[in-house]
């Protein structure tokens, strides 16, 4: 591994000190190490702070950002502590979000030929109820419809980006409209970004926890769930059921060696035409 990390893994955190430090080991147990680790604290407890720093002291990787409670969800900070990554390729992870252990591999493969794209996310509305919103930007004009807040079809999670490619933007992360997801709001910069390259793949490499249905749930039962999925984050079982929730969404959909899917913003140029082929029989239902 070289000194300088070819990734920078950037998590966002509030107040999840029960539930951070699984989503902090799905990352540490990726199969791509070569990453720094950036936790971004917006206003965080004590707590919080104390587990992550108790991972830091073993692994040199990580590092916590204490910042006092920021506007809507602490957005400038994330664009501050960007200023000091080491990576050429950016990705993200929710604090109580899980990725399996190819999904940096998968997203760094992604972007070696794109400058923005995402992974499925996979959704947990329930116990075992895993759901899946199709789309892909290599459907016609699906980027559009991202740009302009017609669709919405994946999150902070599944994410990333080329540094390069924010350092093009005019404006980085910034606090969100109140009637603007923060996530979709920053994504919507990309893809307004002349000449950047946007791409999909589809391959179920996380888990996505829908926190809002559990807003009336108990620490006990968040952690619970959690450590669960933790546990069997990398099983044959739990990988079927996600690759089943994928095939409902995007209909016909088989696992390929590599479901790269690109498409160049303005329709002017077209990547991966082979691929692109391909995509009809993955369109959602």
């Amino acid at each position: 591994m070289s000194n300088k990390p070819f990734t920078t893994v950037l998590m966002p955190t509030h107040n999840h000190p029960h539930l951070i430090g699984y989503a902090l080991g799905s990352i540490q147990d990726q199969t791509f190490q070569d990453f720094e680790l950036f936790v971004v604290g917006d206003g965080a407890s004590a707590e919080t702070r104390d587990v992550v720093e108790a991972l830091a002291r073993n692994d040199p990787r990580i590092r916590y950002f204490d910042f006092p409670k920021g506007q809507r969800h602490g957005e400038a900070h994330r664009h501050i502590v960007l200023q000091e990554a080491r990576g050429e390729i950016v990705a993200y992870c929710g604090d109580d979000d899980l990725w399996l252990r190819g999904h940096l591999a998968s997203l760094v493969k992604l972007l070696d030929r794109a400058d923005f794209g995402h992974m499925v996310q996979v959704n947990v509305h329930g116990p075992e109820e895993f759901v899946v919103y199709g789309g892909s930007f290599a459907e016609p004009g699906c980027w559009r419809k991202v740009r302009d807040g017609k669709a919405a079809f994946f999150g902070l999670t599944v994410g990333g980006h080329r540094m390069s490619a924010y350092r093009a933007l005019p404006l980085g992360w910034s606090p969100a409209p109140p009637d603007i997801y923060t996530d979709q709001f920053m994504w919507r910069k990309f893809l307004r970004q002349p000449g950047l390259r946007f791409a999909s793949r589809i391959e179920a490499s996380s888990i996505h926890i829908i926190s809002p249905l559990r807003t009336d749930w108990p620490a006990e039962q968040r952690v619970a769930e959690l450590r669960d999925l933790f546990e069997r984050r990398n099983s044959a079982e739990l990988r079927t059921k996600l690759e089943a929730a994928v095939r409902k969404a995007h209909k016909g959909w088989t696992a390929p060696t590599d479901p790269l899917l690109q498409r160049i913003a303005g329709g002017a140029k077209r990547l991966g035409l082979r691929m692109e082929r391909r995509v009809r029989s993955w369109r959602p239902s």
